[in-house]
């Protein structure tokens, strides 16, 4: 074997073979080169911050979607001093690569928030505990999400401004919805501008590769079923299957991070400090008028914001932040000791997508990729010199599906379906899934077992209008220590009822010709904590839902918007908060009812439109 290695080698360092071989090794590492480099992002200027003792006109707290979008749009404004203000660090390589997103999740690039036991949800996962995902990186959770670009319907939107929200109706929101978009345009040429935003620094495109025919499948069964095709996602039509543009470019993930802060990387005038934790906001006489942060080597230190600080540190952080900071519900503060500035329901109407990851059909797939000896080296080769193949999708989740469970004749959806296959004998993509979402060894090996015998296909309903609602509270003083999460799921009987209604659509689907000839079946889960339901009867599936539920990552709600003067919300329409002034929150938190769909979408909607309000507010004033 040696002699055989040697000869070889020797065999290819020298002539054609050489030549051909060196090219193939350059490829590659260009390709690979192109996924990342140190120039990409703004620099970490921690030290110059620091020596030269600067100060801001606005400091940004959090560089997620909105905090990067607020950040790179204030600092167009060259005389303005603008400072982002991030925990984590640059994104990894990995991150680019659409089909490893779930491999973020617990790494470093990951907060991994546990959410407190319940009995009425997650029964089935490590600890019955479900843990929610965050991004932990320059780019936020668009850095870690599944790419989807879906902004919800009109309706959402136009019951925000009738909860008197003015200027947040679907109509006045649409111009910032497509100020961050840039439609592939074939699109635009279609469909026109009135609803698809061009040039903005968000690409957006079908996604290279389509998983194992999982689309063809799906798409003759709702040919079959007679369920509505939307010939286009964010349009004007809400019932049916339509396929989602990304967040991708090349089979490559574009990011927030990428999109905004990668253009302003060299701007003089925006500053980012990386690896540092925001602890509390500065606030004399009812002003705010800084931050106290804490870096990587343990220092604090406290930096000044001459115009406003913005908190855009997400749904779970933003809430955490402005209670450390004495804002939030009067006795809880008081529990531990916190000096109360100004009493607002902080870390209340704590709403997110649930989705149930138990409805499973296996079926015969002949159009299914064979897995080879050699095959995830092939699926890396192909996607690092083309960008196409298995890595450059997201598991097939772009084909959505939107059904109305309560009235056959609806415009909006209440049930939203996620799809994704995994072909025979793929375990460790049922690892990945189900690492993901936490789930218990017990349940693994369960799904271990099924794609033994053949495809798995997952039909996940996802509900679009919880009536439950949760809350965050916190656990301690510090810092450092999460948060409580009280997530509620299924506190409200109305939404267990309408998960349960999604069984059949899932039904309906298997019996139809297109499933039947693969030979499908829809496999209830051996669940050990269900054996005692008579399996298929509405009490097994209730408990199914109970054990594998969990969050699709779209919690907000927490630092609700609501009029000026009303005392079930945090921020007013402008997005500042009540009763002290110099601060805002410009993130997921404030919206007042979670959209019908995913969530990335409507915060950088939130986030243009802040900052919009931002500009128009301090131009005015600094020409005075």
């Amino acid at each position: 074997m040696a002699t055989c290695l040697a000869e070889t080698c020797a065999a290819a360092s020298a002539g054609p073979s050489a030549i051909i071989f060196t090219q193939l090794i350059h490829t590659l590492l260009t390709a690979q080169c192109a996924l990342k480099s140190d120039q990409v992002y703004p620099p970490d200027r921690t030290d110059e911050i620091l020596k030269n003792n600067l100060d801001f006109d606005f400091i940004v707290v959090g560089s997620g979607t909105a905090g990067s979008t607020v950040a790179a749009r204030l600092s167009e404004q060259l005389r303005w001093r603008v400072l982002l203000i991030e925990r984590g660090v640059d994104p990894s390589p990995l991150s680019d690569i659409p089909a490893l997103l779930l491999l973020l999740q617990g790494t470093k690039e990951d907060y991994s928030y546990k959410v407190k036991p319940d009995k009425r949800y997650c029964l089935g996962m490590k600890n019955k505990q479900c843990i929610w995902a965050k991004g932990k990186v320059l780019g936020g959770s668009s850095v870690i999400n599944a790419m989807l670009h879906v902004r919800g319907n009109d309706r959402d939107y136009d019951n925000w401004a009738k909860m008197g929200n003015d200027g947040w109706s679907f109509e006045e929101l649409l111009p910032y919805f497509k100020k961050s978009e840039n439609y592939h345009p074939d699109i635009v040429a279609k469909h026109g501008t009135r609803l698809f935003g061009t040039g903005g620094p968000i690409t957006l495109r079908t996604y290279n590769y389509s998983e194992s025919g999982l689309h063809d499948i799906l798409m003759d069964v709702v040919n079959e079923l007679n369920i509505p095709l939307m010939d286009m996602l964010n349009g004007e039509q809400y019932i049916g299957y339509g396929l989602a543009y990304g967040t991708v470019d090349n089979g490559v993930r574009q990011s927030v991070a990428k999109g905004y802060l990668s253009p302003a990387k060299d701007r003089s005038n925006l500053y980012v400090m990386k690896s540092t934790r925001v602890d509390s906001i500065v606030i004399v006489n009812n002003k705010a008028i800084g931050v106290k942060v804490t870096l990587k080597n343990g220092q604090n230190v406290e930096l000044k914001a001459s115009k406003e600080v913005i908190v855009s540190a997400g749904t779970i952080a933003s809430p955490q932040i402005l209670m450390l900071s004495g804002i939030g519900p009067k006795e809880h503060l008081k529990n531990h000791k916190i000096k109360v500035l100004a009493d607002l329901p902080v870390g209340k109407n704590l709403q997110d997508h649930i989705i149930w990851l138990g409805i499973h059909v296996t079926y015969n797939n002949i159009t299914a990729q064979k897995v080879t000896p050699t095959f995830m080296y092939d699926w890396a080769y192909e996607y690092l010199i083309s960008r196409r193949g298995e890595f450059a999708s997201a598991g097939g989740v772009d084909f959505l599906g939107y059904f109305n469970t309560r009235d056959s004749n609806g415009k909006y959806p209440n049930i939203q379906f996620h799809h994704t296959q995994v072909p025979k004998n793929q375990v460790f993509k049922i690892d990945a899934l189900f690492n993901a979402f936490h789930f218990s060894e017990e349940m693994k090996e369960v799904m271990r077992d099924l794609i033994k015998q053949g495809e798995i296909f997952f039909a996940c309903p996802t509900l679009l209008n919880p009536q439950s609602y949760g809350e965050l509270k916190l656990k301690s003083t510090n810092p450092e220590d999460q948060i409580e999460i009280h997530a509620n799921y299924f506190d409200a009987r109305q939404d267990v009822e309408q998960m349960l209604e999604a069984v059949n659509i899932v039904k309906s689907f298997v019996n139809t010709q297109t499933f039947r000839k693969l030979g499908a079946q829809l496999r209830p889960m051996n669940i050990s904590g269900c054996t005692q339901y008579p399996i298929d009867s509405k009490n097994y599936w209730e408990c199914n839902l109970r054990h594998t539920s969990g969050t699709v990552y779209h919690p907000v709600g927490t630092c609700k918007m609501g009029p000026a003067g009303s005392k079930d919300s945090v921020v007013d329409p402008t997005l500042k908060v009540h009763n002290i002034r110099g601060l805002r929150v410009i993130d997921a938190s404030i919206m007042p009812k979670i959209p019908s769909g995913n969530t990335h979408a409507p915060t950088l909607m939130i986030a243009e439109k802040g900052a919009d309000m931002i500009k128009q507010e301090w131009l005015a004033k600094d020409e005075l």
